[in-house]
């Protein structure tokens, strides 16, 4: 799912175009892409959520362990976001779901960003390009998207969102 075109951060237009990203479908693909030794071992879910500032994604367990939930920053929908950044937050949430961080496997760390194992996991599994541009878009472009999807009232955030509660077990 390629996107036509991809405007910068800087573009001023006063509606941005939101595009039909299939969160599923993205999972499932980068899932038999690259991670296709990595077994199911619960239901995974993925959905869109609050337009965080300083998170591009999350994964929680539920209690009974029966389901993992991949939360998606809903600012990934808008079409100046390139496609590599919604890939690599997948890729990188899914990291965390085979360290056992968010699933029910074992741990493999004490933390989930230890040493950077996240960027040298996504390195084994043939993603480190998209990892280097996405972090050098987050770098240069995501605040000033940012604080212009902010200015705008969130306008043309498809979907509902829910701020994050803590009282919540799964979800947004």
């Amino acid at each position: 799912m390629s996107l036509a075109t991809i405007a910068t951060a800087t573009d001023t237009s006063p509606t941005l175009a939101v595009c039909e990203r299939d969160l599923t479908a993205y999972l499932d693909q980068i899932w038999r892409d690259h991670f296709a030794d990595l077994p199911h071992v619960n239901d995974v879910r993925i959905g869109y959520c609050y337009p965080w500032k300083s998170r591009l994604g999350l994964i929680r367990l539920s209690l009974d362990q029966m389901t993992s939930f991949i939360g998606i920053n809903s600012l990934l929908q808008f079409q100046q976001v390139p496609e590599y950044v919604l890939t690599t937050t997948i890729a990188h949430e899914l990291t965390h779901y085979a360290h056992g961080f968010g699933s029910p496997l074992p741990r493999l760390w004490k933390h989930p960003h230890a040493n950077k194992v996240v960027d040298r996991e996504l390195e084994r599994r043939e993603l480190g390009e998209q990892l280097r541009c996405c972090t050098e878009w987050i770098d240069k472009q995501w605040y000033p998207f940012y604080d212009m999807q902010r200015e705008s009232g969130w306008v043309g955030i498809l979907g509902a969102y829910r701020p994050a509660q803590r009282n919540r077990k799964m979800g947004c």
